[in-house]
C-alpha cells in the first residue's frame, strides 16, 4: 500500500507538469503560479550545470505565516555572497505551503513567503530584478505511512542559484 500511494502521487505530479501546472488529485485542485522579476524570463537553472547550482538553500516558516525569522539573514549574506563568486545570474526562489488551508489563500501565502525571502536577499546585496519567483501552494508532503497535512518541511522557500 505503501508503495502504491506513493506512486499515486507520483503520477499526479507528473501530470500537473504535463497540464500546465495544475492537476486534480482525489477532488483537491492543486495549481502552480509564476511571477517574474526578471525581464519575461524563468529561473534558467533548469538541468545539472555544477555542484554550486544544483544545490538548494531552505528558508522554513511557522504555520500560516510569511514572516522569515531574522536568523536567516546571515545565511541570505552568505548565498548573494557565493552568487557574486560564482557570477550566478539568478537566485531563483520557490515558495510552498501546507496544505492546512485552501488551496488558493495557500498559493497566495507561497508567493509572500519566496517574495519575503527575496527582501532578505536584496538587503543582503542582490539585485531585485535577478530573483525570479515561483510560487508553487501546497506541497506534497513528507510521505511516510501518511499523508502529512501540515508539515514543517512543506512550509519553505527553496533557495537555488542559476546562470
Amino acid at each position: 500500500m505503501h508503495m502504491v500511494l506513493k506512486g499515486f502521487v507520483a503520477a499526479a505530479m507528473l501530470a500537473a507538469g504535463m497540464a500546465g501546472g495544475t492537476a486534480l488529485v482525489a477532488g483537491s485542485a492543486v495549481a502552480q503560479t509564476s511571477e517574474m522579476h526578471t525581464q519575461g524570463r524563468e529561473c534558467r537553472n533548469l538541468g545539472k550545470s555544477n555542484k554550486v547550482f544544483d544545490r538548494n538553500y531552505y528558508v522554513y516558516f511557522e504555520t500560516n505565516s510569511s514572516r522569515v525569522d531574522p536568523k536567516y539573514q546571515k545565511d541570505f549574506e552568505r548565498i548573494v555572497k557565493l552568487a557574486k563568486g560564482q557570477k550566478a545570474g539568478q537566485i531563483c526562489l520557490f515558495g510552498k505551503a501546507s496544505k492546512v488551508g485552501d488551496p488558493k489563500a495557500n498559493i497566495e501565502l507561497s508567493r509572500k513567503r519566496a517574495r519575503n525571502v527575496a527582501d532578505g536577499l536584496v538587503a543582503a546585496g542582490w539585485p531585485r530584478a535577478q530573483i525570479p519567483i515561483v510560487a508553487e501552494g501546497e506541497a506534497w508532503g513528507w510521505l511516510q505511512e501518511t499523508l502529512t497535512w501540515d508539515s514543517a518541511e512543506d512550509r519553505r522557500v527553496r533557495i537555488r542559484l542559476s546562470r
